[in-house]
């Protein structure tokens, strides 16, 4: 820049993510949300949970590896869709660039997630539950939405370093 010009700091910024991509996510997180608290509340309650497709549902959530932390995984699940969906109303509000980069990261965590419970469940345990798979489902989906929100943060950097 030359010594008296200034950034433009006054045109809109082009890559700001659509409110339809974080509505999906809001969306996806309250079913993801959903199969997470029916399986804690399995769990809590020590009911046999309803298997259709695959028959390993309490093989899995009875395993010793559907906790970390002494925490049932479903708890996590849960926690994780709250804060997904948190941070994608949050950055509705505020179009805040923390934040946007809070759910790009989020995203990425809960997907590597999934990918290793998905190879506990077949190499480990050696038995599928179907709710942990639309889990691992939704995990996925909202990686490749939070890919395409970095592309628009991406867009935002580059056009307020212009």
């Amino acid at each position: 820049m030359f010594p008296n010009e200034t950034k433009n700091t006054e045109r809109p910024l082009t890559g700001h993510v659509p409110n339809i991509i974080l509505w999906a996510i809001i969306a996806l997180a309250l079913v993801g949300f959903t199969d997470s608290a029916f399986l804690l509340a399995k769990r809590v309650s020590g009911a046999p949970i309803p298997c259709f497709i695959t028959s390993g549902c309490d093989a899995v959530s009875k395993s010793p590896h559907s906790v970390l932390f002494g925490i049932p995984l479903a708890t996590w699940g849960v926690l994780f869709y709250l804060g997904i969906g948190f941070l994608a109303l949050l950055y509705m509000d505020t179009k805040n660039l923390i934040v946007g980069k809070l759910i790009v990261v989020a995203t990425t965590l809960g997907f590597l997630s999934s990918l290793y419970f998905i190879y506990v469940q077949k190499f480990l345990i050696k038995a599928f539950c179907v709710y942990c798979i639309l889990s691992a489902i939704i995990s996925t989906i909202l990686f490749a939405l939070g890919i395409v929100i970095w592309q628009k943060l991406k867009m935002d950097v580059a056009q307020l370093e212009s």
